[in-house]
């Protein structure tokens, strides 16, 4: 049951059945406008992990159009639809600036939220974690979506940290809107109660409260000290991410502690529920079903994350891709790589993992004027020991899935020529002498004296999903700045993590 996907998180949901979730437990964009870059694991080069920046654009304008159709058969997406009309107005109908973001932005979280409403069992929970940039908008939609009566808590994660405010005070909070499926939805005390702290001197404990006697008194503060107490909506008990311990870094941004995550998913789930996380990241949701013997499903856009979650699942729990859970949209052998070119809709997501592998920023589209992938190599400048200065290096990637023509190495040359970048030209067929040969008239660069050669080929094949770490010697480039990702600590069963309450 445990599933990792690569795609469209509402593709995905919408192909769901009703009422398969128990929870859902998840991190979405948060309108920032910034752009997040990660070191990741087996890669050669910094990559943009995503952009939390949002345009109301054609893409934003089609969703809400859909969203007006799907309101005429859906009770939940015709309350959507009225929402998102309402804050239409409130935000002046703004098509650029921040208010034209925020529109675009909830177009975009709208459905989604719609979609996890229906696949939760009415048993089920979700969290959704938001900064205050947008929480108390999508409180409104999720109001209207789960329906203002299943609403549980605002929960606020406050934490400390640097700040360089000086017209504020610091923002350390970050906003979860708890909501149920319904107005019985599980939720479970017991498993999140926090140790007791008996009040002493002059100060009145709320225990005392209601005409209690002394001897009742005791007896309460006594269980409360046996068992514990449920904590309050605001969790200041977690540290902050930047203050997360080394082991648990991966180098992903936005990266949450999963002490944060185990807590809501022992709140409102039991071993053997299904956790979801549409929005997984680098996988802190994932990694804390296991930890906490549920199964989950994992689902991301950005094939950058599946790195992170891949290389966790294993150091964490010994587990192995299409072994020990499934993954889609991400080729774990050649009979995988072959039906994602098969599929006409999948094939930019074989070009974006084939590049991503060199650790490359994919293009936007495939009409790229010859190149697939590219990055300023590691995002920041070389240093030439013998110039005495800094150069920018870029690198290019082309990835042909038929067979490759020794027109289009030319032509690849050429958009090399005119940026002056190198390049490494990917394909699933084997390249011919003559292209060999072009690559060779290329010449090489030279960096800390060494000779890398200008133009490169990787004919992706078994051999390199038998040993991935085999295209570190097949394709040779700088990789001095590399930041590999840390090494996760081993998880095991009998020592799973529990909170003492003496």
């Amino acid at each position: 049951m445990n599933k990792l996907y690569f795609g469209d998180n509402l593709e995905v949901m919408r192909e769901m059945d009703d009422q398969r979730v128990d929870l859902i437990c998840t991190d979405p964009p948060f309108n920032s406008g910034r752009d997040y870059n990660a070191f990741l694991t087996d890669s050669l080069a910094q990559s943009k992990a995503f952009t939390d920046t949002w345009t109301w654009d054609d893409p934003a304008k089609d969703t809400r159009a859909n969203i007006e159709r799907r309101a005429r058969t859906s009770d939940t997406y015709k309350a959507l639809d009225s929402c998102l009309k309402g804050y239409d107005l409130v935000l002046q109908n703004a098509v650029t600036g921040n208010k034209g973001a925020m529109r675009a932005y909830l177009a975009f979280m709208g459905p989604r939220l719609a979609e996890m409403h229906r696949i939760l069992t009415d048993k089920g929970s979700i969290y959704l974690h938001c900064d205050p940039t947008a929480s108390h908008y999508l409180k409104g939609v999720m109001d209207a979506v789960f329906e203002g009566e299943n609403f549980r808590n605002e929960i606020v994660w406050g934490y400390k940290g640097p700040s360089s405010a000086k017209r504020w005070f610091p923002r350390k909070h970050d906003i979860i809107l708890f909501y149920g499926k319904t107005i019985t939805s599980f939720f479970n005390p017991d498993g999140v109660r926090v140790a007791y702290k008996r009040i002493t001197g002059t100060g009145a404990s709320s225990l005392t409260r209601g005409n209690r006697t002394p001897e009742e008194v005791q007896a309460l503060e006594e269980a409360y000290s046996e068992r514990g107490k449920l904590i309050e909506d605001y969790w200041v008990d977690i540290p902050s991410a930047g203050h997360m311990s080394k082991k648990e870094r991966l180098g992903y941004p936005t990266q949450k502690p999963r002490s944060l995550y185990e807590r809501m998913i022992k709140a409102s789930s039991n071993e053997g529920d299904l956790v979801m996380d549409p929005f997984a990241g680098c996988g802190t949701t994932i990694d804390a079903a296991h930890t906490l013997n549920r199964f989950w499903i994992g689902i991301d856009l950005t094939i950058l994350s599946l790195d992170p979650m891949r290389r966790r699942l294993h150091d964490r729990h010994g587990l192995e891709p299409s072994k020990d859970y499934e993954i889609h949209g991400y080729p774990t052998n050649m009979q995988e790589v072959r039906m994602l070119v098969r599929d006409e809709k999948k094939y930019h997501d074989f070009s974006n993992w084939a590049v991503t592998r060199l650790g490359l920023q994919p293009t936007k589209s495939v009409g790229d004027g010859g190149r697939d992938g590219e990055a300023e190599v590691g995002h920041i400048t070389l240093w030439d020991p013998e110039e005495g200065e800094t150069t920018n290096t870029r690198i290019f990637a082309e990835v042909k899935s038929g067979k490759p023509t020794i027109d289009q190495v030319k032509s690849f040359c050429r958009t090399m020529d005119k940026h002056n970048a190198i390049g490494v030209f990917i394909t699933i067929e084997p390249v011919t002498s003559g292209m060999r040969q072009e690559a060779a008239d290329m010449g090489t660069f030279s960096h800390n004296n060494e000779t890398f050669p200008k133009l490169q080929f990787w004919q992706i094949d078994d051999a390199y999903f038998e040993n991935p770490s085999s295209l570190r010697s097949l394709i040779r480039l700088p990789k001095q700045w590399l930041e590999p990702m840390r090494k996760m600590e081993r998880h095991f069963t009998d020592t799973q993590m529990t909170l003492n309450l003496r």
